[in-house]
């Protein structure tokens, strides 16, 4: 793959209208997604947020964005693993921190704005036009998202995964999201089955430092949370 990052941006960068970029869908695409459970299009979008990050890696050197990401990684289990922010315009302008701004924001919304827009699909497709907007060349990105939103369209559409699902809690606002779909599913060349998930989530939870990120809550602070698939920082449920 050609090093995206080797590129000045030299895309157009409006502070007054950033908008244009990002905030619209394009209906077939938007349809395809909004056939996919909200966890697959939340995986999709964090997935095509660590594009952007990569993008601009040479020319910002601030961790934040990619511990951000980390974070919402583990927020696809489970909100409570991501903590919510909120940017301070003023340190995030111009055509690179600019687009980072945005990369973060779209994704807290598809964690935390759910009472606005309860489709994440909308998240996904705006994240995929700021991609589209500040990569140098959308071969590879191109590439990259069909074969992921073909493999989410195998596996984890509503129709797969919440035919069977049980009658909604009337107390939950927002039920059947799905399954949370692991990093790994969104790499092509990983041979990717549903099966692994659980696995593959466990690893990726205990594999996290929340000493060593701002965005991941401390094993104490996520003690009254109630709804976690299994011990603070683990998948699946140990003996």
């Amino acid at each position: 793959m050609e090093d995206l990052a080797s590129h000045s941006p030299l895309y157009e960068w409006d502070e007054w209208n950033v908008s244009e970029y990002f905030a619209f869908l394009i209906e077939e695409q938007y349809l395809r997604l909004s056939a996919l459970t909200n966890k697959a299009n939340l995986g999709l979008c964090i997935a095509t947020g660590e594009w952007i990050c990569a993008r601009f890696s040479k020319l910002d050197q601030d961790t934040m964005p990619l511990e951000y990401l980390e974070a919402a990684w583990a927020g696809a289990v489970h909100m409570a693993y991501c903590k919510y922010i909120e940017t301070v315009d003023d340190e995030w302008r111009g055509p690179v921190r600019g687009p980072l701004a945005i990369m973060i924001a779209i994704v807290n919304d598809a964690l935390y704005g759910l009472a606005s827009d309860p489709e994440i699909a909308t998240r996904a497709c705006e994240m995929y036009n700021l991609a589209r907007h500040v990569l140098p060349t959308t071969d590879a990105f191109d590439a990259w998202w069909e074969s992921c939103l073909q493999r989410l369209e195998r596996f984890h559409t509503e129709a797969i995964e919440l035919a069977d699902a049980e009658e909604p809690d009337i107390f939950d606002d927002f039920p059947n999201q799905g399954a949370p779909v692991p990093r790994e599913a969104f790499d092509p060349a990983f041979p990717y089955d549903p099966a692994l998930a659980p696995g593959l989530w466990d690893a990726y939870l205990r594999n996290l430092d929340p000493s060593s990120n701002p965005f991941l809550p401390s094993v104490e602070d996520l003690a009254d949370v109630e709804d976690l698939p299994a011990t603070p920082y683990r998948y699946l449920q140990t003996p």
